[in-house]
């Protein structure tokens, strides 16, 4: 296949976007929000019989909106969430453990995206080396390989 980028890969790589740091913005708040929730639902019981309802309404729809915003994020940061974000918006309306659960996946994917990223667009002669031989200095690569030794020569 040809280099020419077609489709929704037209802009990839071209600007740069794609070679910085993902950055989940809205995910601790996802967390913060689901944490504050649980105190208010328990406070507001004795209130009356709506009140638990209303606050886990209010706690769910302001999860729902911040995990798509911070979903929303990611992707013009050039990560592609696929069909699955429909998922976590929606489940973020009705289950009420989804933010714990999209905070530590959303961590994960963060964490291997970012290091798909390192070693696709870092930078060659930084850090690749450091520390590879163990500060022993034994084994030393030869810095003119033979062009012509195959790996059964070996």
């Amino acid at each position: 296949m040809d280099s020419y980028r077609r489709g929704r890969d037209a802009n990839r790589g071209g600007d740069g976007a794609s070679e910085r740091r993902l950055v989940a913005p809205y995910r601790k708040l996802v967390l913060l929000i689901w944490g504050l929730g649980i105190p208010l639902l328990v406070l507001s019981i004795p209130f009356g019989d709506g009140s638990g309802l209303v606050v886990m309404l209010i706690t769910h729809l302001f999860i729902a909106g911040f995990l798509r915003t911070d979903i929303k994020a990611m992707r013009r940061q050039g990560y592609d969430w696929g069909w699955t974000r429909h998922l976590w918006f929606g489940a973020a309306f009705a289950l009420p453990l989804v933010a714990p659960i999209y905070y530590l996946y959303s961590g994960r994917v963060v964490r291997a995206e970012n290091e798909r990223r390192r070693e696709k667009y870092g930078s060659k002669g930084e850090g690749g080396d450091s520390g590879d031989d163990g500060g022993s200095g034994e084994m030393v690569a030869d810095p003119d390989p033979d062009p012509t030794a195959t790996p059964s020569d070996s």
